[in-house]
């Protein structure tokens, strides 16, 4: 995907266009700022398998991982009215090693296809940025948690 971009600038050009992400480019970085149009839930990547086959009868829901894969960042739509998640929630999801980054948080994107560097999960559907709603994806956490899939090893 990536093998015609020469900078940073080409790459979040390329994932504004295709993908419809709203991409800033940060220390030579592609980077996505959380806030009230994308927000982002942050899983081990065990737990993030689970929750991402839960969704699999829905559009790709985009999923970044880390260079180790060791943690995956699912990107979401904030709910209309906007509100944060509860504080006594984050706490509980926290301890299933779920994170919810506050607003302002800046969320690396995928510059290369290489292994080794920030990428896909789970890509985007091409075309205007489709994510499910914070609440569909925090109900697939919870059915996963209660099947007990944090507690899988890899």
């Amino acid at each position: 995907m990536f093998e015609s971009c020469c900078s940073p600038y080409d790459s979040a050009h390329l994932l504004r266009v295709r993908y419809g992400l709203p991409v800033e480019v940060f220390a030579d970085r592609p980077y996505l700022t959380i806030g009230r149009t994308v927000e982002a839930l942050g899983l081990p990547a065990d737990l993030g398998r689970h929750v991402r086959d839960a969704l699999a009868h829905r559009p790709a829901t985009p999923v970044i991982a880390d260079p180790r894969d060791r943690r995956w960042m699912f990107l979401v739509a904030p709910p209309l009215p906007y509100h944060r998640v509860p504080a006594p929630l984050q706490h509980r999801l926290l301890a299933h090693g779920v994170s919810v980054p506050q607003s302002g948080t800046r969320i690396m994107l995928p510059r290369t296809d290489g292994p080794g560097s920030w990428h896909w999960a789970c890509e985007p559907v091409p075309g205007p940025l489709v994510i499910p709603h914070r609440a569909t994806v925090l109900s697939a956490v919870r059915q996963a948690i209660l099947q007990g899939a944090d507690h899988v090893s890899a």
